[in-house]
């Protein structure tokens, strides 16, 4: 009985992996819709990174979990901080699902984008970098993304 239960679960494993790979089931497109500020203290600053995870299947899914990196950009990358969330999210079928995830960041790299704008004819930008992970029941796929954003 145990040995017929695992060979069904690999046919199922390969017939999903079979449509997903022939185009039927598509990866869920992450992009960053908002970066917002919220809370400035004298410890750090706490901003809102929105999310958009966009599902064109016709099946919904569940985001185990989200986590990410910001990152000031002014010709080098300054660590600015790391927001991480580990509860379940459903993702709507035929359908875009938003999820905006407050996260702390240092004053220092608040100041040094304040800086950069202020004596550059640049724009301070704003690297927002991570992954989310799709719950498929069987397995997860991890999906990656990243975008800039001037500020």
């Amino acid at each position: 009985m145990n040995r017929i239960w695992w060979i069904a679960i690999s046919i199922i494993i390969v017939f999903i992996l079979s449509i997903m790979t022939l185009g039927c089931i598509k990866k869920p497109a992450v992009e960053v819709s908002d970066i917002a500020l919220r809370d400035v203290s004298l410890t750090g600053t706490t901003v809102d990174v929105g999310l958009v995870i966009n599902n064109t299947n016709p099946i919904g899914a569940t985001l185990d979990k989200i986590t990410y990196d910001v990152y000031l950009v002014n010709g080098e990358q300054v660590f600015l901080g790391h927001g991480e969330k580990d509860e379940k999210i459903h993702i709507r079928a035929n359908g875009q699902t938003t999820v905006t995830m407050p996260t702390e960041i240092s004053n220092t790299g608040i100041i040094s984008a304040l800086y950069q704008g202020i004596s550059s004819k640049e724009r301070p930008k704003i690297k927002v970098a991570g992954s989310v992970s799709l719950n498929l029941k069987l397995f997860s796929i991890d999906i990656p993304f990243e975008e800039t954003v001037e500020i």
